[in-house]
């Protein structure tokens, strides 16, 4: 067994101190009520209703990710284009603006379209703020992966007469599975958590998280803690769930 040097031991203080500045406040949160009251809390129509919508949103959010992400990712990976940089810094936005200001936003670009197609207090505008905050994650993440896939491999699929779109659909993107699972996981975890967007422009009907703040400013904390609970818990068994599907996604040999 190696030696504890000062070194290590600086190195694992900080370490154990920024763990426990993450883990405490999600163990007191995650063991903050008890069974019976988590389980009534569960037959609460409203909150299996306001979970339901949230996870449905964010999987639909996820979905549009992948759709439209995932071709932008593989395009500032691979191309060299005028205003590339810029197009990158557009890609970037979402994480460095708050996200009050981003509902804000989007309210002010959805708020006139009139009745029945303005997503502002139905669904579509949860999704889309989802969408709005997240997609970035899911873009970075897939940009990385097709960066380093190795040309060759492509070159070589096209070599062998394989034209453009099947080479990026049977050697490109498998290729790339676990960064774009990694990606996935990190744009659904943040749609399902956000907050700042969506409770400006679709308050009702309300996701959980909109919920939970409802409820702690209606009728105080012993209301708004249960459903936070539920939220965390299957946050966390589906996140792990994700992460376990992708460590047993193998590598490719050289990749």
């Amino acid at each position: 067994m190696k030696p504890i040097t000062l070194w290590n031991a600086i190195l694992s203080a900080l370490s154990g101190i920024c763990l426990l500045v993450v883990l405490v406040p999600v163990l007191y949160l995650m063991f903050g009520s008890t069974p019976s009251t988590l389980w009534e809390t569960l037959k609460d129509p409203e909150v299996l209703e306001s979970l339901g919508l949230t996870f449905f949103c964010g999987f639909i959010a996820l979905l549009l990710g992948l759709l439209v992400g995932t071709p932008l990712a593989y395009l500032l990976a691979r191309s060299d284009f005028k205003g590339k940089q810029f197009i990158q810094g557009i890609v970037d936005v979402p994480i460095v603006i708050p996200h009050p200001v981003a509902g804000l936003a989007l309210l002010l670009v959805f708020a006139n379209w009139g009745p029945g197609l303005s997503p502002v207090g139905r669904w579509t505008g949860i999704v889309i703020a989802m969408f709005f905050v997240s997609v970035s994650l899911l873009i970075n993440a897939a940009q990385g992966g097709f960066q380093a896939v190795p040309r060759e491999m492509e070159w070589t699929s096209r070599s062998l007469g394989v034209g453009p779109v099947r080479t990026f659909f049977r050697v490109t993107l498998p290729l790339n599975r676990r960064n774009l699972l990694a990606g996935a996981i990190m744009m659904w975890a943040r749609s399902i958590s956000e907050f700042g967007s969506i409770v400006i422009l679709v308050y009702n009907p309300k996701v959980a998280s909109v919920l939970i703040y409802d409820r702690f400013s209606s009728f105080g904390l012993s209301y708004s803690i249960p459903v936070a609970v539920i939220l965390i818990w299957l946050s966390v068994i589906l996140f792990f769930f994700m992460r376990t599907l992708q460590t047993r996604i193998r590598p490719v040999v050289g990749y």
